[in-house]
């Protein structure tokens, strides 16, 4: 506990507790369908260490939770899928962060607010549509993707369609998601660090709240194998459209 009050102070025991419960069960629920972690921790950690820090904080977050996706979901993963989304986001993602750094942090809770709200109808949408996907258009939108991701939380649920299109679905749609979010955050954790961005005290505690994850991670691979649930989908909608509102609030009234 001494070691994370330094690292950020103010942290009391009951706080680290939340923040350990939070994550292990968006990382639950996030896990089902390979969307809805990382906004989920999102809307309870911003107000602890302040939007700015809030996407470097969950790139460290998010690689360790999909690395722990895509190792559970290992037989399952599609490289050339991968290789193909994720050497257009990765380039695309160094511009965005480019422009991260240099935004207010009342300009950033305010577009987290309103792409967190936007992001419901936007699964909804999604959800179920096969694209026929083109090289272009997997190129657009992994370029999207990737340059989103350095600025916003939730981009990756642009790839979901894209990978549907492609035939995957169940365990190999989660896996081949999770791979292509493990190389993405990698690069966003360079580049983030490169600007200063993520300091060594916000990646500590991004680490151990990413390790927090790992046994909700097993917890929702475990039942994918055995079920087919979506209980879980409208608590986080709800959950994701009070959070996003709070946001915009707290920006406005900044």
């Amino acid at each position: 506990m001494e070691t994370l009050d330094a690292l950020l102070p103010g942290l009391t025991p009951l706080t680290v507790l939340l923040v350990v419960g939070v994550c292990f069960v968006a990382a639950a629920l996030g896990g089902m369908s390979g969307v809805g972690s990382g906004m989920i921790i999102t809307l309870f950690i911003t107000p602890i260490i302040g939007p700015k820090a809030v996407v470097p904080v969950i790139s460290v977050l998010m690689l360790i939770n999909n690395a722990s996706r895509a190792w559970f979901y290992r037989e399952y993963i599609q490289p050339k899928r991968i290789a193909l989304i994720a050497g257009t986001a990765v380039p695309a993602s160094a511009l965005g962060a480019l422009l991260y750094v240099r935004m207010e942090s009342d300009l950033i809770q305010g577009i987290l607010g309103a792409i967190l709200i936007a992001s419901v109808p936007l699964r909804r949408w999604s959800a179920g549509r096969m694209m026929e996907p083109s090289k272009p258009m997997v190129i657009a939108v992994s370029g999207a993707f990737g340059f989103l991701s350095s600025i916003i939380v939730g981009a990756g649920m642009l790839v979901l369609p894209i990978l549907m299109g492609f035939g995957l679905t169940g365990p190999a749609l989660l896996a081949t998601d999770g791979a292509i979010a493990v190389i993405v955050n990698l690069a966003k954790i360079i580049f983030f660090g490169s600007l200063e961005a993520l300091t060594p005290s916000l990646f500590v505690i991004a680490f151990i709240m990413g390790l927090c994850t790992i046994p909700g991670t097993w917890v929702a691979a475990w039942i994918v194998k055995r079920t087919d649930i979506r209980i879980h989908t409208l608590f986080i909608e709800v959950l994701i459209v009070v959070g996003g509102a709070s946001f915009i609030y707290g920006s406005l009234t900044a």
